[in-house]
């Protein structure tokens, strides 16, 4: 859904294996099930660690977080935090509004193939 979330942003992360390479280092088990707290807790860290280097996973090559200059990552960062922040909008309103409302904000972030029930 992270990779969902990048395409439907306009790819702001390059390349979109960065995310699965932070992931990998960010999502640590054991999972709860809260999702929307996961991916907030996801998006919100990876926002932080933008600038950090990423190695490649088998050290065959140069870092994966490479492939972006400063600007990309600003970019990128602001991005990525503004994730987390929607959502923070759909946790709020599957509280308030109910869940029809949240899962519209997750379409919004995730794009048209999220499902709205």
């Amino acid at each position: 859904m992270i990779k969902a979330w990048n395409n439907e942003k306009g790819k702001p992360v390059k390349p979109s294996f960065l995310l699965e390479v932070m992931a990998l280092d960010l999502m640590n088990p054991p999972f709860d099930g809260n999702f929307p707290y996961e991916f907030m807790h996801f998006f919100a860290s990876a926002g932080d660690r933008i600038f950090q280097e990423w190695p490649e996973p088998a050290r065959l090559g140069p870092p994966v977080s490479d492939m972006m200059n400063n600007t990309e990552k600003m970019a990128a960062q602001k991005a990525l935090k503004d994730a987390g922040y929607v959502i923070r909008q759909a946790i709020n309103a599957e509280k308030t509004t109910g869940i029809g409302e949240a899962l519209r904000i997750y379409r919004s972030l995730f794009g048209p193939r999220f499902p709205l029930s």
